[in-house]
């Protein structure tokens, strides 16, 4: 964007020809530009800077550079603890540095290397056996079943009856408990994925955490778990892009006392059955997987034993990796919110190399989450623009191991290289989609506290709206590294863009849920798809505006009061 005539790459001709064509889209995309030259915001005049020149600074150009670099085959698919992220993570540091962001991560630097357990299946020595009605009946890797990584164990042979737990979800505060009336000690869960549909979202979203799950399994004595997909996972996301993704290893951060973060050394086997696997497990069971489907649907426990045991091997190779955050500060100018850090976070890793399709093996994640970071790099230039910086200091983070479980977040919260009672707030940036125009915005978790406000105004300053969360079963508040500073009571949101694409009401829904069929975790994306710069821009200018109004307002976030996760994770916060 140049200084006085519109964004970077403004061309007259095409515009007004846009404006006669369709007038509603001209002005949706300009008024919030117009708006934003000519007034001031209070928190920028408290700032003594006007925010309109700032944003200017947010070019789609640049967003497309940092994109293109961050998404090209010479890094490989940033992988964590591979060469590729690496790379990756020295081209984001210098970029913090090149803005003159104070380094924020360990020893002085701006990297705080996370110790990590690699996990690598060795999937020629996989094998599970069913034993029961009519003898043996051998499951076929990568058809009817794939096992997750095992962290703590390299071999495992395991023999356990197999029993069906619904969601595996004990919830007293809603009378709910799959467990009731069923001995599972000894034996291997079969559950679905999610939670009960009727449970309010907050606590659905708390419920399907797969460690929620786990640790409930094992205070009941379970020693394996086997994922069941729903018909509706099933027809978002193949079975065969499932199997693929698998061939990745998977993480695990180490404590400095050497322990494995996450880990339940109890469950002795992991993994997922598909909808083969499913069928040849509930054979001869005295429900239907149509029944327990339907039951899960009404919100109804239902709990059996199966007609078969299981007999399952996995052996895992273990190795040791680093792999590092990448943090930069820009210091707040009040002396008494100085010392109170707004966190804006991204993930930088991705897939790395897979298995390949149709000749390429490289799992770019141009969108996933290259986005987020070239997002992140133009809000830090678009603040240091500023005469003066923000009441309350930023922390730029960029974060290792999403991919593998929010692992690179989790670490940094529990080892924060800032004291941890004085980040007030996360706002993540994560895979914004740039398939269309960006018109509305989800905001995921605003509702739990004041950040709410804060959202609504920026989204009004822009002329955003504010849509609620179209797929709530989905539980994307908790599948991002927002989730990991709410753990430990730090209000966050997360904002994504909507499906309105301008032109009709279904149309956008209909784009992005094919981007998230057929592109999502797919070598496909790179730099060769549909992008909308403008739209990441616009996108940009918002998480700006926000971050403006909760780094400069008087108070600090606050969760609001009787709020799910305020009172799970907040209480100890409260200044």
């Amino acid at each position: 964007m140049n200084a006085v005539s519109g964004p970077a790459g403004f061309e007259p001709a095409r515009h007004i020809t846009t404006m006669m064509r369709n007038p509603l889209r001209f002005l949706r995309e300009w008024i919030p530009v117009v708006v934003l030259i000519l007034c001031v915001p209070r928190e920028a005049r408290a700032a003594g800077v006007e925010s309109g020149d700032a944003i200017k600074q947010i070019a789609p150009e640049a967003i497309r550079g940092h994109m293109a670099f961050l998404a090209d085959d010479l890094l490989e698919g940033r992988g964590t603890g591979t060469r590729g992220y690496d790379i990756a993570a020295s081209y984001v540091a210098a970029q913090f540095a090149a803005l003159g962001l104070e380094p924020a991560g360990a020893s002085g630097g701006y990297f705080q290397p996370v110790p990590f357990r690699r996990a690598d299946l060795v999937e020629s020595a996989a094998s599970a056996t069913l034993l029961g009605p009519g003898g043996t009946q051998k499951l076929t890797y990568g058809t009817d079943f794939i096992y997750s990584k095992d962290p703590v164990h390299e071999a495992t042979r395991l023999e356990a009856p197999l029993v069906y737990v619904g969601y595996g979800v004990t919830a007293p505060e809603f009378n709910y408990d799959d467990y009731a009336g069923i001995d599972v000690r000894g034996k291997v869960i079969v559950y679905l994925r999610g939670a009960p549909p009727r449970f309010p979202h907050n606590e659905l979203a708390y419920y399907a955490d797969s460690d929620v799950k786990y640790r409930n399994a094992v205070e009941r004595g379970a020693v394996g778990a086997l994922s069941l997909r729903t018909p509706r996972a099933a027809s978002r996301f193949s079975w065969k892009r499932v199997a693929l993704n698998n061939h990745v290893p998977g993480m695990y951060w180490m404590a400095p006392d050497g322990r494995v973060a996450g880990a339940f050394p109890e469950i002795q086997v992991t993994g997922v059955l598909s909808e083969s696997g499913a069928a040849k497990v509930f054979a001869h069971a005295p429900h239907t997987l149509d029944e327990i489907f339907q039951a899960a649907e009404k919100s109804r426990p239902l709990a059996f034993d199966l007609a078969y045991s299981g007999r399952f091997q996995r052996k895992t190779r273990h190795s040791q990796v680093q792999s590092s955050n990448v943090a930069g500060l820009l210091p707040g100018w009040d002396p008494h919110l100085k010392s109170e850090v707004v966190v804006v976070s991204a993930h930088l890793d991705h897939l790395g190399i897979g298995a390949p399709a149709d000749g390429d093996s490289i799992y770019n994640g141009a969108y996933d989450n290259a986005s987020g970071v070239a997002i992140m790099l133009e809000l830090a230039k678009a603040l240091r623009s500023l005469t003066r910086p923000p009441r309350r200091s930023i922390l730029f983070l960029a974060v290792t191991g999403e991919e593998k479980g929010l692992l690179g977040s989790e670490y940094y919260a529990e080892y924060p290289t800032v004291p941890l009672e004085n980040l007030v707030a996360d706002l993540n940036l994560d895979m914004f989609l740039m398939l269309h125009p960006f018109l509305d915005v989800i905001a995921f978790g605003s509702e739990h506290s004041t950040l709410d406000r804060s959202v609504h105004r920026a989204a009004r300053d822009l002329h955003v709206r504010v849509t609620p969360d179209p797929e709530p079963e989905e539980t994307i508040f908790v599948r991002s590294d927002q989730y990991s500073f709410v753990k430990k009571g730090i209000p966050s949101v997360f904002l994504v863009g909507g499906h309105d694409a301008g032109d009709r009401s279904d149309h956008g829904r209909e784009v992005d849920d094919a981007w998230e069929r057929d592109l999502y975790h797919s070598q496909k994306d790179d730099m060769n798809q549909h992008i909308d710069f403008d739209a990441g821009a616009r996108f940009a200018r918002l998480n700006f505006v926000l971050l403006l109004d909760v780094a400069n307002d008087q108070k600090r976030p606050q969760w609001n009061a009787g709020d799910f996760f305020g009172q799970r994770f907040g209480r100890s916060r409260t200044p």
